[in-house]
């Protein structure tokens, strides 16, 4: 029997819809605008005087057939991309990168999946691999969506808008599993502050050299520090890939390997990159620095990280920081949740 509409919102307003038990195909999650560009396009046309930091990844399809070839990533166009673009400083090797052919550049094997695959499958891979994008293909060369931290990040959101309650919050706690709750009603009773879900900050004084802030990173296996006064207050923010669009097109093609984070220090002073290695890092970050207190609610979190655009915040508490919370980090708390999801459906 086909469930009215009326018998839908009673569900909605008992909150026992079943939000994350209903969430069963990728295809319900992924995004359908995708960002392509033709296998006969330069860089430099793909780019097209755009700001590299809004561009994001694209994906790069034959301009005859129109099957998918491959990923230009982000990291990639920021790697190639003169420091100096369009300026007086660009040089003749910065001019000779933007004209290489996006296929020269492109990442072949990029994980997918189908439309059909469980969204659980979907975050395993991308805590997995550490990826950004995901693509969703009908078959191996036919793409029809792409998946990203934020499309969990947006889900998420739209969960909290339906289901937000204002009331105490408690710990989420797995003997609730083996009630009669509802996911759905054990998560909206806790687990939803900042602090629940922040990590500990790795920082940098922000008078340190970049050179510090890539050994730090590579190091720490972190791709965000906040910048630090000499009184110990956050400043600002630098991520990788502010790094990466300091820094100048490499000279040796392995550098663009995005299969790891960051080229070594040892490397790019080989390529030539002194100069930048040794500036103030401060000088180099260019991501705006969002906070939240430790005590937010988690829709807030996320709000922030949706409508800025950002993929990181920093935790405050009366100015000392507490922590930090990327969309990787709301990436795995959904797998988490679709975890128990699958706990519950046994």
């Amino acid at each position: 029997m086909t469930q009215s509409v009326v018998d839908l919102f009673q569900q909605l307003a008992r909150n026992e819809f079943g939000f994350f038990s209903r969430l069963q195909r990728v295809s319900e999650l992924m995004t359908t605008s995708i960002p392509v560009v033709n296998s006969d396009c330069s860089l430099g046309h793909a780019i097209d005087h755009r700001d590299p930091q809004t561009i994001g990844s694209l994906a790069v399809v034959d301009s005859t057939k129109g099957d998918l070839i491959g990923v230009l990533r982000h990291s990639t166009i920021l790697r190639c991309l003169p420091r100096y673009l369009n300026t007086l400083k660009e040089g003749d090797r910065d001019r000779s990168v933007l004209t290489a052919n996006v296929c020269d550049l492109v990442t072949r094997r990029s994980p997918t999946v189908s439309p059909s695959s469980s969204p659980l499958a979907a975050l395993e891979i991308m805590v997995r691999q550490n990826c950004d994008w995901l693509l969703v293909c009908d078959s191996p060369d036919q793409l029809c969506g792409v998946l990203t931290p934020l499309s969990f990040a947006r889900t998420m959101l739209l969960y909290y808008q339906v289901y937000q309650q204002l009331q105490p919050l408690q710990r989420l706690r797995l003997v609730d599993l083996d009630s009669d709750l509802s996911l759905d009603e054990i998560f909206c009773r806790g687990a939803q502050t900042a602090r629940d879900v922040m990590n500990a900050p790795v920082s940098i004084d922000s008078r340190e050299p970049v050179a510090m802030a890539i050994q730090t990173m590579l190091e720490c296996h972190v791709e965000h520090l906040p910048l630090l006064d000499e009184n110990q207050r956050v400043t600002g923010i630098v991520s990788r890939n502010d790094v990466l669009l300091a820094l100048q097109p490499p000279a040796r093609p392995h550098l663009l390997d995005t299969t790891v984070p960051l080229p070594t220090v040892d490397e790019l002073l080989a390529a030539g990159q002194e100069n930048v290695l040794s500036e103030p890092v401060t000088g180099v970050g260019r991501s705006r620095l969002i906070s939240v207190s430790p005590t937010s609610r988690l829709s807030e979190t996320l709000s922030r990280l949706v409508e800025t655009g950002r993929d990181a915040v920093v935790v405050q508490d009366d100015q000392n920081l507490l922590g930090i919370v990327t969309l990787r980090d709301i990436v795995r708390v959904f797998r988490t949740l679709m975890r128990l999801q699958a706990l519950k459906d046994r």
